[in-house]
């Protein structure tokens, strides 16, 4: 494995405080080094190991995501004993969402740490949730179930899903805004155009219009991120949802 290991040196070369990161961030001693390297390499670097195996993260995002799949089942089982199948199928489908996870992975700063051909280059909010996937794989073949499973729990679900709100929490705040002016018989547009402005970071505007009129109004870095924002603000702005709920 003389090309995973050259990943390694070369990395730890240029940002020394990979494993003390991960293990910062996730409370956990690192025993195989290589998992979580490969967790963290991207398909667009095009490597492969001497047998012309790909390397990068894609089969243990697949790992990740069965296994954070089982956890949360487990646990919403576990803590919910009221709760009928229905109910616990929606409460799930809010905690792995591909918005949530993308959230997650993106508030634990795990793009930071990946091995990829151009940081600058904009490969979506997916990155992030699929970082997320491959390290809970990694975390799995290094340290089994039971280890994964309270990582989880303790330093990826708690920390950044409202537990007590989860029933009403919001997943997309752009569907609810559209959802509701379809029920209330209300027009609803949404305005997105490209916006660059002194922060070259904030390139869209997104405007809500209600019935032909200003609503809201807001900026972020990508067309999804300003609908949303904007959409949530709206949302204050009708009072319809209490300001207890969090995205």
């Amino acid at each position: 494995m003389k090309i995973l290991d050259y990943i390694l040196n070369s990395r730890m070369a240029t940002s020394g405080n990979f494993f003390p990161q991960i293990q910062k961030k996730l409370g956990l001693k690192i025993l195989n080094k290589k998992i979580y390297k490969e967790a963290f390499t991207h398909s667009s670097l095009n490597l492969k190991d001497p047998h012309g195996k790909a390397i990068n993260f894609e089969r243990l995002e697949f790992l990740g995501d069965a296994i954070l799949t089982a956890v949360i089942a487990e646990h919403l089982y576990d803590n919910y004993p009221d709760a009928n199948e229905g109910s616990l199928t929606r409460l799930r489908a809010k905690i792995v969402s591909r918005v949530k996870l993308n959230q997650i992975g993106e508030e634990l700063g795990l793009f930071e740490l990946a091995q990829i051909s151009n940081h600058n280059k904009n490969f979506g909010d997916d990155i992030h949730g699929n970082l997320l996937e491959s390290l809970i794989g990694a975390i799995f073949v290094d340290m089994g179930y039971v280890k994964t499973k309270n990582c989880i729990i303790k330093k990826i679900i708690y920390p950044y899903v409202d537990m007590n709100n989860l029933a009403t929490m919001i997943l997309s705040f752009k569907a609810f805004i559209i959802e509701w002016g379809q029920r209330e018989k209300k027009d609803i547009k949404f305005l997105t155009q490209e916006d660059i402005g002194v922060d070259p970071k904030v390139k869209y505007c997104t405007k809500i219009l209600l019935n032909d009129e200003l609503l809201a109004k807001s900026k972020a870095k990508s067309k999804k991120k300003a609908e949303e924002k904007t959409a949530k603000i709206a949302a204050r702005i009708l009072k319809l949802i209490p300001k207890t709920i969090h995205h």
